[in-house]
């Protein structure tokens, strides 16, 4: 995701990828060694030889653990491979990205944070022809916004990079809690999740644990547009499909359906003020009904309520309505164009593809990249997500994130928009206006 501190999930639409270079397995470098870069993969080729290499690899310092198991792992497999990685900031590093993929030293193996300039600048590598190499078989919903044809389209074409995992949001719920207010299962519409809220307010419980001080409403904001818009509508904006804008009657409904909740005193008294970490510990001690986050509390929030701790993909506005989530890559890693191992590089891009990555990713908290059964995992809470995200894979429900539809949304409209929202600075109707402006700013 993303390593923002949207929580880690807030990744930017990704892509990008290795260049190939010299090796022992070819007649003669591909290329890619010069400062222009180039968008092709060059001699692709699954055999890299016997020869020593030395890879470098570029990621948010949020997914470090992460990344560091990724990496001990793959080394354990090819010996001869030895993987150097470097950790910017969490809230520098989507800036960073494309300026670092761009370099002329770039990196071997780069998280991509703006799909958008990488491709069109032929800053990252064209991963089809090792994706045909390796049978990478992986469902649309985790590749789609890392895909880019020729014509510029985000969703369709050619695919530059791959995700080491998935992130999702959902929601959190406390089951002793409930239990207590008469509640005995997780909502199943969005109608019955605000009957449940209002229970929760009338017995003097916070409904809802809000970390909106980092634009953590967008997760609720986000399931609630996807209802009323439809899944397509809301992919089509992120991706920056010709025509699509914010500014809609369904992104106001679902803007005055937010700020009714907050004026309901349904969110947290001090959810302006209240970031996610607060926000997490505050659940964990059973001072709320629900939390909407992401997968990656999910090993903290199972010890802390063992099972009392719920969790479930946020509900249609029916119960016969499919269940939505936002979700990418907890990294999407490419290969920059001006990589000098790009051949050595994909190995650890098909690395991801594995169990043992799969595993890993689990591990961590987060469901794996495949459509195949997830590993097991004594994590009760997170078999929940696990049962969540196949779901949703089944109904094809997810988006990316509203947070990701440029670079500079998170912190130039998401945090400071929510926030007027829901202080009552902004309408619905000039929020939905306030988002959109920001798009076309960055996007005309």
């Amino acid at each position: 995701m993303i390593g923002s501190n949207l929580q880690k999930h807030v990744t930017r639409v990704v892509a990008g990828l290795l260049s190939a270079a010299c090796l022992v397995s070819l007649a003669a470098c591909g290329p890619g060694s010069s400062s222009s870069g180039t968008a092709t993969a060059g001699a692709v080729s699954t055999d890299i030889g016997s020869a020593k290499y030395s890879l470098t690899l570029w990621d948010g310092a949020g997914l470090k653990t992460y990344d560091d198991a990724l990496i001990k792992a793959f080394e354990a497999k090819y010996p001869a491979i030895t993987i150097k990685p470097t950790y910017d900031p969490d809230n520098v590093s989507q800036q960073d990205g494309p300026r670092i993929i761009a370099s002329a030293d770039a990196p071997d193996i780069a998280r991509v944070t703006d799909i958008n300039s990488a491709v069109r600048g032929k800053h990252l590598t064209n991963l089809d022809a090792y994706a045909k190499a390796y049978s990478w078989n992986l469902p649309k919903s985790q590749t789609e916004v890392y895909t880019v044809n020729s014509s510029g389209k985000i969703g369709a074409g050619s695919l530059y990079a791959v995700p080491s995992g998935i992130s999702m949001t959902g929601m959190y719920w406390n089951k002793d809690v409930a239990k207590k207010l008469g509640i005995n299962a997780a909502p199943t519409s969005m109608t019955e999740l605000e009957s449940d809220m209002a229970k929760a307010k009338s017995a003097g419980v916070v409904p809802m644990v809000m970390p909106a001080k980092e634009g953590g409403t967008s997760y609720v904001y986000q399931a609630l547009l996807v209802n009323f818009a439809g899944r397509k509508a809301v992919q089509d904006w992120i991706i920056q499909t010709k025509g699509a804008t914010f500014n809609t009657p369904s992104a106001v409904k679902a803007a005055e359906k937010i700020q009714s909740w907050q004026n309901s005193g349904y969110f947290s008294s001090d959810a302006l003020a209240l970031d996610g970490s607060t926000a997490e510990a505050r659940f964990a001690k059973g001072q709320g009904l629900f939390f909407p986050a992401g997968s990656w509390y999910s090993a903290a929030l199972n010890e802390a309520l063992g099972s009392g701790a719920g969790f479930f993909a946020f509900p249609g506005t029916t119960a016969d309505d499919h269940a939505s989530a936002a979700a990418n890559a907890v990294s999407a890693f490419g290969i920059p164009a001006n990589s000098k191992n790009k051949n050595v590089a994909a190995k650890f891009i098909d690395f991801l593809t594995t169990q043992t990555a799969r595993k890993i990713a689990v591990d961590n908290g987060y469901p794996p990249i495949g459509s195949q059964a997830a590993p097991s995992t004594s994590n009760a809470l997170l078999g929940e997500v696990l049962i969540a995200y196949k779901g949703l894979i089944e109904t094809g429900n997810t988006t990316d994130f509203i947070n990701n539809a440029t670079a500079g949304m998170q912190a130039s409209a998401i945090v400071p928009d929510f926030q007027q929202l829901l202080d009552g600075s902004l309408t619905p109707g000039a929020f939905a206006k306030a988002i959109q402006a920001q798009y076309e700013k960055e996007t005309n």
